[in-house]
């Protein structure tokens, strides 16, 4: 913010003393089109007051003195004319026929001097111009910071604090919108996460019951059948598992902080965590980049989140790279499944997914979900793709390094 009133507030300084001077200029161009020459008779005085410098008047032929074209043609228009020799005397010329003009002088030039009062002037008027325009656009950008910071504030800890600023203040109606709106938001927010935790605990207590009571009548029903209402219960059980911790993510705000991070360090962590997995599937880490600057905490769990959804689709191999290309950090995801279609945009929705492969494998869409809700807050993006390499899916989460 403080750039941008630097850039303004020079602006309109060179704006306005551009506009001043311009019309100074044309101002001194349009009262001496017509240059009429006065003598002081004060300045004749002085000049005869020694012989030697005596004003006298004397007709000489016209093509005795070479002049400009802009001279000659006021001078036969019958304009009086200056010039000035090199020993700094001044004469003055009038036409008095097609072949004859009048000289007359000489006169000394006056040596000029430093206008100092005129120079304080000025300075003074550009002065009070540029204080002027900084008591205008100062409180403006200052109300402005004010907003800025409150509205970083609120979405780095979703905690209202009300902007204060005068009535007289340019912004003070946007202020009075954005407190609204940022109250609104709050108490959404908390409706929300209430929801979510009456949900959570009247929804365990039903399935535990149900699953109690499948282990008691699971000897007087069909095999079939208790392992279908099983499955059921599994499946309620990962739909709240994925929910439950896709609101623990967007409470604990306090995991966001970003700092630099050792990339090989922070891979063989993930490497380690799927060493037991099916055997039929291999996962491939892959990087030259030494650190990069993100949150761990967060991208561990996005990255996990995709790795998972890969793993539903992929028939035997996984590749995870992570590299830095324009001061952006990629870190992509590939599998050799069946990749993606025209649903891929779509799929980045809550409770949204594609099919799996496998009639076993069960998935509820909040994967890539929550890795775009960690993009967000990395001011990054994420992107579904067909893989070159492997021919299946790819997807790639860009951030910026530093942010």
């Amino acid at each position: 913010m403080k750039y941008q009133f630097f850039r303004l507030y020079v602006l309109f300084v060179l704006i306005s003393a551009a506009i001043i001077f311009s019309f100074s200029e044309i101002y001194t161009f349009v009262n001496n089109k017509n240059t009429s020459y006065q003598i002081d008779i004060e300045q004749i005085f002085e000049q005869n007051k020694d012989s030697k410098k005596t004003i006298t008047m004397e007709n000489i032929a016209r093509n005795s003195i070479a002049l400009p074209n802009s001279l000659s043609t006021l001078l036969d228009n019958g304009y009086v004319i200056k010039l000035a020799n090199e020993d700094g005397l001044e004469f003055y010329y009038k036409k008095n026929n097609a072949e004859e003009i009048s000289k007359y002088g000489p006169f000394y030039q006056p040596e000029k001097t430093d206008d100092i009062e005129s120079f304080y002037v000025v300075l003074v008027f550009y002065s009070a111009l540029a204080l002027l325009l900084l008591c205008f656009i100062w409180p403006l950008f200052r109300d402005m910071a004010k907003l800025q910071n409150s509205a970083t504030s609120f979405g780095e800890k979703l905690s209202f604090v009300k902007i204060k600023l005068r009535p007289s203040s340019p912004i003070y109606p946007l202020a009075n919108t954005y407190n609204k709106m940022a109250n609104q938001i709050v108490e959404t927010m908390q409706m929300y996460q209430d929801l979510s935790r009456t949900m959570a605990h009247e929804i365990r207590t039903p399935l535990s019951r149900m699953k109690f009571l499948s282990e008691i009548i699971s000897s007087t029903v069909e095999a079939e059948h208790t392992e279908r209402l099983n499955k059921d219960i599994i499946e309620i059980q990962e739909l709240m598992k994925e929910y439950l911790s896709f609101e623990r993510l967007e409470n604990h705000q306090y995991l966001k902080a970003k700092k630099t991070i050792n990339v090989p360090d922070f891979l063989d962590g993930l490497a380690q965590k799927y060493q037991y997995i099916d055997s039929s599937i291999t996962i491939q880490f892959n990087t030259k980049v030494v650190s990069a600057y993100f949150n761990d905490k967060t991208m561990t769990i996005a990255l996990q989140n995709l790795i998972n959804n890969a793993l539903r689709y992929a028939h035997s191999q996984i590749i995870v790279e992570f590299s830095i290309i324009g001061g952006r950090c990629l870190l992509s995801v590939s599998d050799d499944g069946a990749g993606v279609g025209k649903e891929a945009e779509k799929l980045v929705q809550p409770f949204i997914r594609k099919e799996p492969d496998k009639a076993t494998e069960t998935g509820y869409g909040l994967g890539l979900y929550i890795a775009r809700k960690v993009l967000i807050w990395h001011q990054g993006t994420i992107r579904l793709a067909n893989s070159s390499t492997l021919s299946g899916a790819q997807i790639t989460l860009r951030w910026p390094n530093r942010a």
